[in-house]
């Protein structure tokens, strides 16, 4: 019963950050080519990011959900999926890192805060 009550409340709940991660997502895609902005470039690397991590609850949602079910075949699909969850919450993470070093390695300087980089 618990196990049950556990596993509906995992997949709902990853189901509704998805919504929430993907929303921020469409947003800040519409500000980076919407209305003019200053910062059209960060507001795109930010809306990337948001869609990776909707991306990230949905399959950590359903992979929960099946981890916890009692077929064998399904567990491992839960498994890859939450392996999947992981890889998915570790891109932009990793985006930024790749975009700050390469900002460095130019000789810019980057801004945290904007997601971007300059030259001064």
């Amino acid at each position: 019963m618990i196990n049950t009550v556990l596993r509906w409340l995992l997949l709902l709940l990853g189901i509704a950050m998805f919504l929430v991660y993907l929303k921020s997502a469409a947003y800040r895609a519409w500000l980076a080519g919407g209305p003019p902005t200053p910062n059209p470039e960060g507001w795109l690397f930010s809306a990337w990011n948001f869609l990776s991590w909707s991306l990230a609850f949905l399959s950590g949602g359903i992979g929960a959900f099946l981890v916890l079910g009692d077929r064998q075949k399904r567990i491992k699909v839960g498994i890859a999926l939450l392996a999947l969850a992981i890889v998915f919450w570790a891109i932009p993470h990793i985006r930024e890192f790749v975009a700050k070093d390469a900002c460095l390695d130019s000789g810019g300087k980057w801004i945290g805060k904007e997601l971007r980089c300059t030259y001064e």
